[in-house]
């Protein structure tokens, strides 16, 4: 943990879930600082922590996978398709401009976004998944309709919705590649 930063309810839980998974491969997208990978236990998995802050990234412990420098839109240009069993993801739940600011600049960035960014998550989790792999979504329960139809959309089926306080999870799994 990095010192002065409590983790999250939602960092928890994803990380709780991510550990009911077996899988080989695994990405977390808007990894930032890598601490759902940290707390989660995925055994020998190889695992990579996509996200786009530098300052984020510099704080990942490499113990626990890879970062990597990337914006979620430009997944599908980097990495091949199909290629993870797993994909985490936290996307931002603030509409930027429209949230209170938080006091750790690193963590205001993480939670403000632009409108269409939770279903750029989604998209880019599925273009990451084989057929029947998992994709894992955590969001403010508000908006887990919103979370459910962009996985419905990205061709996700056998959801699990799972609540903790003001956070919802969604638990995904990816039919076919089109």
């Amino acid at each position: 943990m990095i010192p002065g930063r409590e983790i999250t309810t939602d960092t928890l839980l994803l990380a709780e879930l991510a550990g009911t998974v077996s899988c080989g491969i695994c990405f977390d997208l808007g990894t930032g600082t890598g601490e759902v990978l940290n707390n989660a236990n995925l055994g020998d998995a190889f695992t990579v922590g996509i996200d786009i802050s530098i300052d984020a990234l510099r704080m990942f412990n490499r113990a626990v996978g890879q970062p990597f420098l990337c914006s979620v839109g430009m997944v599908s240009s980097i990495f091949r398709k199909g290629c993870a069993d797993l994909v985490l993801a936290n996307p931002p739940y603030n509409i930027a401009d429209n949230c209170r600011n938080s006091p750790d600049p690193l963590r205001h960035e993480a939670r403000a976004g632009g409108p269409l960014l939770l279903y750029r998550f989604i998209f880019a989790g599925a273009h990451l998944l084989k057929p029947g792999g998992c994709m894992i979504i955590t969001g403010r329960l508000n908006r887990s309709r919103e979370i459910e139809c962009g996985l419905r959309a990205a061709g996700f089926h056998r959801m699990e919705r799972f609540e903790r306080g003001r956070v919802a999870a969604v638990k995904a799994v990816l039919l076919q590649h089109s």
